[in-house]
């Protein structure tokens, strides 16, 4: 579960519609703040690849209510990948959003793989975790002689890792790269604490079925925190990892406060071959 549910988390646009006259220009990312109308919600649809090998199909859906969002996420194996390691994993995160800050609501995530399925099930208040249930819950047996164990304070002002492929952003400042870049977000994933810290690279030219224009090009680093085994290997090395991408593009749903942007595209290469999500619609939810 572990390793599956860390990839859905990074991997985890854009006009409601993809006319000309909403197509960003010269590099200019629109700015989006007309809600959606009630139970219409946005999709992107990614193909995630191992280098030039399709590994996975995933759709996201993002919804707004006002202030409040719901995520969800339904993916699957695909091609030679459900020959070794058949699965399906679905996602679904509530909260709120101010500014540039979430406040998470609740989290749920099942992943099933080879007739196994593994949930976890967070309750969070006041940017605190209330609540989790692990199956199956392994955290008992971490000991502090091989693991950075979990201290409290490291539970408080935290989301999920789905909440953070919603992206909010002030209004006023939804056009300035490091206002829609520059995030750290403190996750906790039901077992280990880390931050995603986000920073501004360039924009970038994108299109797929659904959108034609620009998107913020984010390098996105992770920093472990708590959880973990002390000086494992691939913690390290995700770690030492400076070119992971996130590319962000805004959705219709903000409001005259904010503005909410969400992946279009993510990169993540490894010591072993590159992982991507490639959009294959980004836009209004089609079903």
């Amino acid at each position: 579960m572990k390793h599956r549910y860390a990839a859905m988390a990074l991997l985890g646009a854009v006009l409601v519609a993809p006319a000309p006259a909403g197509i960003a220009r010269a590099g200019e990312i629109p700015v989006v703040k007309a809600s959606l109308p009630a139970g219409e919600r946005h999709e992107t649809d990614f193909r995630v690849t191992f280098g030039s090998v399709t590994v996975g199909k995933v759709t996201f859906g993002v919804a707004m209510s006002g202030d409040s969002y719901t995520f969800t996420g339904d993916g699957r194996t695909k091609g030679l990948a459900d020959w070794f390691a058949p699965g399906k994993a679905v996602i679904r995160s509530e909260g709120e959003v101010s500014g540039s800050h979430h406040k998470a609501a609740s989290h749920y995530l099942s992943v099933t793989e080879n007739k196994e399925t593994a949930v976890l099930k967070m309750a969070f208040t006041g940017g605190k975790v209330a609540d989790v249930y692990l199956k199956p819950d392994k955290r008992k047996k971490k000991k502090a002689s091989k693991y950075i164990l979990i201290q409290p304070e490291d539970l408080v002002d935290v989301i999920d890792p789905a909440s953070t492929m919603v992206v909010p952003v002030p209004y006023e400042k939804a056009k300035d790269p490091a206002a829609v870049c520059d995030h750290r977000f403190r996750v906790y994933d039901g077992d280990t604490r880390f931050d995603i810290q986000l920073s501004y690279k360039r924009n970038k030219a994108i299109k797929t079925k659904g959108y034609d224009g620009y998107a913020y090009v984010c390098k996105l680093q992770y920093i472990p925190v708590a959880g973990h085994k002390k000086k494992h290997k691939s913690t390290e090395e995700m770690a030492r990892n400076n070119d992971m991408e996130i590319w962000l593009a805004p959705i219709s749903g903000g409001t005259d406060k904010q503005s909410i942007f969400t992946p279009i595209r993510i990169l993540v290469p490894t010591w072993i071959g590159t992982f991507s999500a490639e959009p294959e619609y980004f836009g209004p939810a089609r079903s």
